[in-house]
């Protein structure tokens, strides 16, 4: 019977290719192994750990109870075991290495052991974005991927043409567990301040007379001019300087409200050729000034 040479030679080559596989294999596993023993923290060098927010973190060598929630992401989702590592965070500059346990309350919570424990300094500058909040779960939007770019305060903010309450966020427990999740993801010791700032003209003032730069996101002025970009506005800036970038509503700034943040000294930035929604502005305003 004729029989095909490829055949014959692929499966004659297929146990040798095999066995140099499974070698490869073991000698990354010993390197991983070597790491593991070289370095105290070896498991971050590896794979990050999962991120977890508790709202106080004791000392090293106690124990914490996480949320049900949190518990289910770790053993269900990311399928850790006791015994495994986590890192969990306050949102308040607090983060700590634990260990998950066997143990569990009755309400669901997860025990973990403190095994280290350090502050993380706020940081610096401050940045600021303040504006008009958007219908629907655009809100949502703009809080995840904002908090995702490392900025420090997101201010709710009435404008004339404003169609939603700036209180929302404060009505809303949901916008501050939309921020947690997201500070988790960018691995944030600091969660972003959820604040309303009242009007828009008052919260510039206030603004300016803390010693922060604020610049108004407005393509044109009224003559048509092209203003200048955040990027520019943000290097003319001291390096300490807390700076704060106003985003208004998709309708744009009233001409009164325009004229009134140029007479109380607010500076005028272009975000690009294009009109953006509120979300977007948002948050390439806040990639921009983290940049």
């Amino acid at each position: 019977m004729n029989e095909n040479p490829s055949v014959g030679g692929f499966s004659l080559f297929l146990p040798l290719f095999l066995s140099g596989l499974g070698r490869g294999f073991v000698a990354t596993l010993s390197s991983v192994r070597s790491i593991h023993a070289q370095h105290p923290h070896a498991r971050r060098l590896v794979m990050s750990n999962l991120w977890l927010h508790i709202v106080a973190i004791p000392s090293a060598g106690e124990h914490a109870a996480i949320a049900r929630d949190e518990a289910r992401h770790a053993f269900g989702a990311r399928r850790l075991n006791a015994g495994d590592h986590v890192t969990l965070f306050d949102g308040a500059g607090t983060i700590a290495d634990a260990v998950l346990c066997d143990e569990r309350g009755r309400d669901g919570s997860v025990l973990v052991e403190i095994t280290a424990r350090r502050e993380e300094p706020r940081p610096s500058p401050e940045t600021t974005i303040a504006f008009a909040v958007p219908k629907g779960d655009r809100l949502s939007t703009l809080l995840d991927l904002a908090t995702q770019t490392g900025v420090a305060r997101l201010v709710a903010i009435e404008c004339a043409r404003s169609v939603v309450d700036a209180d929302k966020l404060d009505r809303s427990e949901r916008c501050q567990r939309i921020v947690a999740e997201s500070a988790k993801v960018a691995k944030r010791a600091w969660m972003p301040e959820l604040a309303t700032g009242g009007d828009l003209v008052a919260f510039v003032r206030t603004e300016l007379a803390r010693g922060a730069a604020v610049a108004v996101a407005h393509t044109e002025d009224g003559a048509g001019a092209v203003r200048a970009g955040l990027l520019a506005w943000r290097s003319s800036l001291d390096a300490t300087q807390p700076r704060t970038v106003v985003i208004g509503p998709e309708g744009g700034f009233e001409p009164s409200e325009l004229e009134t943040l140029r007479t109380c000294g607010a500076s005028f930035v272009s975000l690009g050729p294009c009109v953006m929604r509120v979300e977007t502005a948002a948050v390439a305003a806040a990639v921009l000034l983290q940049a």
